[in-house]
């Protein structure tokens, strides 16, 4: 396994087959300036480096997930001459590019939501694969109320909430709390603040119970099923992935165990 990169306004803990990710700008609420969007995606290469990590948490520091771009710097970012690359537009462009390989990204993904969870924020509660939502959070896509629009992260929060209520949101500028995210569909479990790590922790002992070739293969047969593929390439696709971890040695470990009555031992595949 290669060394982590060095970060700055992310804290990252490896432990085995999990990367722990905390988004550390406690004094802006977390909110994600120039340095961290670099550190994110050197961390998203050493991810694609490090395929032994199958598990990836997300978090924030002191009590907020994320609250979105860091509006003071972006504000202080000035237009380019004509005909320069406009220093915004790329801005943005890679923010997008962050977000398409975090989808990708083979690993199962678990973020924990509490406290500011705006703009990026929202878009990291509903593109991580599972989302805990702890009661007191507030979220929301309030760039239409800065006069902007949530232009990367609104794909992804159409395609964990549907179309309308991502219109409600985005056009209204409306905050909702955990409850009302749960309700929406944008996190799978919601907790107290007192229970929130042990949830959090509860969950990655039930993902790390599976395999990760399994997991990782249902994860991509959902997406594509998401994207819209034809159901005959579908078929096809799926029947591909599941042969292939039946013949590899992580099919077999399971089903031995299974067999045997005894659990996995996932480092033998």
């Amino acid at each position: 396994m290669t060394a982590l990169p060095q970060t700055e306004c992310l804290t990252l803990t490896a432990k085995p087959g999990r990367l722990d990710i905390m988004f550390n700008r406690p004094e802006t609420r977390n909110a994600i300036n120039a340095v961290m969007s670099r550190e994110l995606s050197e961390t998203l290469d050493w991810l694609e480096q490090n395929p032994s990590t199958s598990l990836v948490t997300l978090f924030g520091a002191d009590g907020n997930f994320c609250a979105g771009g860091d509006i003071k710097e972006r504000r202080e970012t000035t237009i380019g001459h004509e005909g320069e690359e406009d220093p915004i537009e790329a801005r943005n462009m890679r923010a997008g590019e962050t977000f398409l390989r975090f989808s990708k990204l083979r690993a199962t993904t678990v973020a924990l939501v509490e406290g500011a969870a705006f703009g990026g924020g929202m878009g990291y509660a509903c593109l991580a694969d599972i989302t805990i939502l702890v009661r007191g959070a507030r979220l929301g896509m309030p760039e239409t109320r800065l006069g902007i629009a949530p232009a990367q992260i609104a794909p992804w929060v159409v395609r964990r909430i549907g179309l309308s209520r991502a219109l409600q949101l985005a056009l209204t500028g409306q905050r909702i709390d955990a409850q009302q995210a749960y309700e929406l569909g944008v996190g799978q479990y919601i907790c107290d603040t007192d229970d929130a790590q042990h949830t959090l922790e509860q969950v990655c002992s039930e993902v790390l119970a599976c395999g990760p070739g399994a997991r990782a293969a249902s994860k991509e047969i959902m997406m594509r099923m998401a994207s819209s593929g034809s159901p005959e390439e579908m078929i096809r696709f799926a029947a591909r992935q599941f042969a292939e971890l039946n013949r590899t040695g992580e099919g077999r470990e399971g089903q031995a165990a299974f067999v045997e009555k005894r659990a996995p031992d996932w480092s033998k595949s």
